[in-house]
């Protein structure tokens, strides 16, 4: 468990009391994240006995006590965060006399050398100075971040220290570039192969693979050859890129701090719009949102898989006539004892067709991945994509949860987009004249998609056909339901030909609208 760059603020386990612990506790509550009575009386136990006044402590402490799930530590981190801010007292500001160009170059040498209790304060002063927060505005707080951002020049920082990086000269460089704290973890201080050989100083802190021979004449990049200072540059290139990522980490902390002084932790949380993973607007998601759908789906799969394993044991057993015949020859033949079988999971036939246009196709992606995740619960499970035309994309699918990478946009797309424009009528009938053909009475269908034909043929009678072949149809609509019907909508048209018709949009409606998909039994089984 990471805990990330280290942030000033005024919460430690000595301050906690059970007030505080309560606050967090009603915060955590708020957004979804279940707590149970006796999950906050651990908490309180637990913070009441840390030996040390510790942030970073108090904060594994809470997430060993009130986190359940892998999913939802990212919104725990969010809400400590703002639950434990606090601004500076009125005055307090220890590097206020720096000029604008001093405080760039000690920002410049604190990321050179890990310095991570001068970066904090660091990160204050920008905010302070050059964020210009507003007293009383009701924002999350984006333009501060980007104008704090702006200011400390973090680019060009990163710019510098790759540069110093590849003219070091090894013995004299420290910090960063020579196996000080950032470093320590990506280059071992014996070289490039475990323990230092001929032609490689390493001495004490200072890594062999960053601190060998480089440049000497005739050695080719230093004492492993063209290989070994590859190797090293993309160490420090990365080192660099995490020191200036964990700097953005504490200039969002600090403008935290500031929105949370200025108008309370659970004013500034309804700003932000906490919320759990399983609870975001797929369709509306920024690209940190959509990491962390994308971390949620696998967790969200496993647990579904179990709820689906717990259904099949409280299903209605058959009569295993087998079973009571071979059991009946021990009592001459009579059936005194009736022999159930044992209840089967169930397994449905699903055939998917994902609309992978602009403005439905990462709903349709996330979806992808959580029925992908639980191929195991299914019987069979084709997957069909379209824009204005059709491709089954089953292979690509599969290849892509082999490699344990999720299928991109555009890969799925492929030969489904022509004109780019959605036309529903032309899915419909290709599909009805090719793969339908094989549907039965078992086969579950499953169209993701927004339903806008642009003004389109919707080819309704192509879709009755479908329907009636297969044993069911579904339709989920990532759109709000009072959009549905307006402008080039054609969602009245298809419904009544759908079993049922879901407007879905977050994770967690997935999850329920495949609980009951599975847990229900076909029509030919019924």
């Amino acid at each position: 468990m990471t805990d990330g760059p280290v942030t000033a603020g005024p919460v430690t386990a000595g301050t906690v009391t059970a007030g505080t612990v309560a606050s967090l506790v009603e915060e955590l509550r708020a957004v979804g994240v279940p707590v149970s009575v006796g999950e906050h009386l651990d908490a309180t136990r637990a913070v009441a006995h840390l030996p040390l006044r510790s942030r970073a402590v108090l904060r594994a402490a809470l997430r060993c006590t009130l986190v359940k799930e892998a999913s939802q530590l990212a919104t725990f981190d969010l809400l400590f965060d703002l639950w434990a801010a606090g601004g500076q007292d009125a005055g307090e500001a220890p590097l206020a006399g720096l000029t604008d160009a001093a405080l760039h170059a000690a920002l410049r040498d604190a990321i050179r050398a890990g310095d991570r209790f001068l970066q904090p304060l660091l990160a204050d002063e920008y905010v302070r100075r050059f964020a210009g927060v507003e007293p009383g505005r009701a924002v999350a707080g984006v333009r501060y971040m980007l104008a704090a951002t702006q200011a400390a020049g973090l680019d060009g920082i990163r710019d510098d220290l790759l540069a110093d990086g590849s003219h070091s000269d090894g013995p004299h460089d420290d910090g960063l570039l020579a196996g000080g704290p950032l470093t320590n973890g990506l280059v071992g201080g014996g070289g490039v192969g475990g323990a230092a050989g001929p032609g490689v100083q390493g001495g004490p802190g200072v890594p062999g693979a960053a601190n060998g021979h480089r440049g000497a004449p005739g050695s080719h990049g230093g004492a492993g050859g063209p290989r070994a200072s590859a190797l090293r540059d993309r160490l420090t290139r990365a080192a660099v890129d995490r020191a200036i990522d964990d700097f953005r980490q504490l200039l969002q902390s600090a403008v935290r701090r500031a929105l949370v002084a200025d108008r309370g932790a659970r004013a500034v949380r309804r700003t932000m719009g906490v919320q759990l993973a399983q609870d975001m607007d797929i369709s509306g998601s920024s690209a940190a949102q959509s990491r962390q759908i994308a971390t949620a789906v696998g967790p969200l799969a496993q647990h579904l898989a179990r709820i689906l394993a717990s259904q099949a044991a409280t299903r209605p057993s058959r009569v295993s006539i087998r079973g009571t015949l071979r059991r009946a020859m021990g009592t001459g033949g009579v059936p005194f004892s009736i022999v159930t079988a044992p209840p089967r999971p169930p397994r449905p036939e699903i055939v998917v067709l994902c609309d992978m246009s602009g403005s439905v196709s990462a709903f349709s992606r996330f979806t992808l991945d959580l029925l992908t995740a639980m191929d195991s619960r299914l019987s069979r499970l084709r997957t069909f994509a379209f824009v204005d035309g059709l491709d089954e994309i089953t292979g690509l699918v599969r290849e892509a949860r082999a490699a344990g990478r999720p299928l991109g946009t555009m890969e799925a797309a492929g030969a489904a987009s022509l004109s780019g424009r959605s036309d529903y009528g032309r899915v419909m009938r290709a599909f009805a004249r090719g793969p339908a053909r094989s549907l039965t009475r078992r086969s579950v269908v499953l169209v993701i998609g927004d339903a806008r034909t642009n003004y389109l043929d919707p080819a309704a009678a192509h879709f009755a056909e479908i329907a009636r072949r297969a044993g069911r149809v579904y339709w989920l609509n990532p759109e709000p339901r009072r959009y549905w019907d307006d402008g080039d909508s054609v969602m009245s048209t298809y419904a009544p030909l759908c079993t049922r018709v879901e407007e879905c949009r977050t994770l967690r409606q997935i999850a329920d609208f495949v609980l009951s998909l599975a847990s229900e039994s076909s029509p030919a089984a019924a």
